[in-house]
């Protein structure tokens, strides 16, 4: 494709009625999984041709794995995101309701939009407008979304061991990563987006610094401890 697809309007509609359904992950034995079968039902009505044309099932409760075939046999991009939200107090300081998914000013406002609802509905948007210019990618791209990411749940593990029982090594895995900060460090002046290229780990970091003695009565000017 040699131009940029048409653009569906109606973008920040789609993301407030996403916004609008409470999957909160971590209430689920208080809330029940209705709100998240909601949101997969809300995905096939404002989504049809993503539904129409690329493979979907649900693993486990929570799990959405769709499968985009393309041309070739190259190994697959793995595209991420997540559908459930962290708990919200309305009392909070919230600018407005934070399941109303109130459009104002030029932004959808609302528990999600940024984690992890708005990346989510990008990509479905892409997709979307690509399928309605007949677009087919030069290989399989999967889209795996995950209803219990915030509670640190088992939905993309089990996406994760699914395809690797089916023999699928995926060529690129795209997750969520950073934001756009506004100059996030003192010699950049402009916005910039903190783009991720690694799984967050652990490290264990053990420090030393060796310095004379002294008394809480008359310290040394620079203690080991200051130095480190």
């Amino acid at each position: 494709m040699s131009h940029s697809p048409a653009v569906r309007p109606g973008a920040p509609e789609r993301l407030a009625r996403m916004i609008r359904l409470e999957t909160v992950s971590a209430e689920l034995d208080r809330r029940g999984l209705a709100d998240f079968d909601r949101f997969r039902d809300l995905l096939a009505e404002l989504y049809p041709l993503v539904h129409e044309h690329l493979s979907f099932e649900r693993v486990t409760d929570l799990g959405l794995l769709y499968r985009w075939r393309g041309r070739g046999d190259g190994d697959p991009v793995v595209l991420m995101a997540h559908f459930d939200v962290v708990p919200a107090d309305a009392d909070d300081g919230w600018t407005f309701p934070p399941f109303d998914g109130r459009i104002h000013d030029g932004s959808v406002w609302g528990r999600g939009s940024l984690d992890d609802k708005g990346p989510l509905l990008v990509l479905l948007e892409a997709v979307e407008n690509l399928l309605a210019e007949g677009f087919v990618p030069a290989r399989d791209v999967y889209l795996s979304f995950g209803g219990n990411e915030e509670s640190y749940g088992d939905a993309a593990i089990a996406a994760a061991a699914l395809l690797e029982r089916r023999g699928v090594i995926p060529w690129l895995v795209l997750d969520e990563g950073g934001a756009v900060v506004d100059a996030p460090l003192p010699f950049l002046k402009v916005p910039a987006a903190m783009v991720g290229v690694g799984e967050k780990g652990v490290m264990t970091v053990r420090l030393r610094a060796r310095g004379e003695g002294g008394h809480a009565s008359a310290p040394p000017r620079l203690t080991a401890a200051a130095r480190v």
